[in-house]
């Protein structure tokens, strides 16, 4: 079964991205899963070096901000990246050692997971905002071509007569994920939806623009780009009314690099919250460091997680979409099968 794993993994991707702002834990980031006593780490000088991939996406802002601030080599670690991946190759890298930890959802993490992969999270990464935090840093945004004339969800109940709809997006991930639950709470069918791949935001603005798909659902860094080619926003994951959930993302290693390697993750996690939170203290730098570094024009990064432990409730909800989908058995995956709460 893991073979055959690996080779469906071929044609999935993982789009880790969600939205962020400045302020205080989310209300979710409370309560706790099994949080642990943190692996302790020891004062030494040692530089400990991790493998991942190169993020030149809205992913990258913890990674830069803990180059620029010197919180990776504070906390004894040394980031090295190795490249780009291509679609669904993030996965296959950590698991034959090219790379040594990875971000994804907890959709695909349970999906991995329930077919034999030997990773669990770590940490958790981003979540959605609190409601009073600044829509643009929410995770994901939905837009239309103003062509269409449709300007609000209720209008697409209508639309093609109740037919199908095209919208940017692969599963299991945040792009199926949130419409999929914002269709559903909004009294709208979410079988209308047919996924489209697409490698970048921007390709699935362009797409929606030439009128190749009907919705683009786009990340923070680009919200901007959507917004100045002029399309019109639907919806965004607060409609979910999910609240935290709709933005959850984690960070992964294997079970062997966990067992083998505890201070090497410890640190890791350490230093990623650190630089989480440097981010929410100082948005605005945080923004000109991202921009710089993906070239883009952007007006918000993330919004990251900054509790203990993985909240039942920031996870669970990804998994009983799987289910509900058909995707996964009921029983096959528990939020404790895919995490690992020691680290904190």
């Amino acid at each position: 079964m893991f073979k055959r794993l690996l080779g469906a993994l071929l044609a999935l991707t993982l789009i880790a991205a969600t939205s962020c702002s400045s302020g205080n834990t989310p209300a979710a980031s409370q309560g706790t899963q099994n949080a642990q006593a943190a692996v302790p780490v020891a004062d030494v000088p040692d530089i400990i070096t991790l493998r991942t991939s190169t993020k030149k996406n809205c992913t990258s802002t913890p990674f830069v901000v803990g180059e620029a601030k010197g919180i990776f080599e504070k906390n004894g670690l040394k980031i090295e990246y190795t490249g780009e991946l291509g679609s669904g190759d993030a996965l296959p890298a950590v698991l034959n050692g090219t790379n040594d930890f990875e971000g994804t959802l907890p959709n695909a993490l349970a999906t991995y997971v329930a077919e034999g992969a030997p990773i669990k999270a770590v940490t958790l990464n981003q979540v959605d905002p609190p409601a009073d935090k600044d829509p643009k840093y929410r995770h994901m945004r939905f837009y239309v071509s103003p062509d269409i004339g449709v300007n609000t969800l209720e209008e697409l109940k209508t639309y093609k007569d109740g037919g199908n709809l095209t919208i940017s997006g692969r599963a299991p991930s945040c792009s199926s994920f949130i419409p999929n639950q914002i269709f559903k709470n909004n009294g709208l069918d979410a079988t209308r939806l047919e996924y489209v791949a697409f490698d970048s935001d921007t390709a699935s603005i362009q797409a929606v623009q030439q009128g190749n798909i009907d919705i683009a659902g786009i990340h923070p860094p680009f919200y901007y780009l959507a917004e100045q080619e002029g399309l019109i926003r639907l919806a965004d994951s607060a409609d979910s009314g999910l609240g935290a959930a709709a933005g959850t993302s984690v960070f992964y290693f294997t079970d062997d690099f966990i067992k083998d390697n505890p201070v090497a993750v410890q640190r890791f996690v350490t230093a990623i919250k650190e630089a989480q939170a440097w981010t929410l203290a100082n948005e605005t730098e945080a923004i000109a460091l991202t921009a710089e570094y993906i070239e883009k024009e952007i007006n918000a990064v993330h919004y990251y997680y900054s509790g203990a432990g993985f909240p039942t409730e920031l996870i669970q909800p990804w998994i009983d979409d799987l289910v509900e989908a058909g995707a996964i058995e009921a029983s096959a995956v528990k939020v404790e099968d895919i995490t690992a709460p020691q680290f904190q």
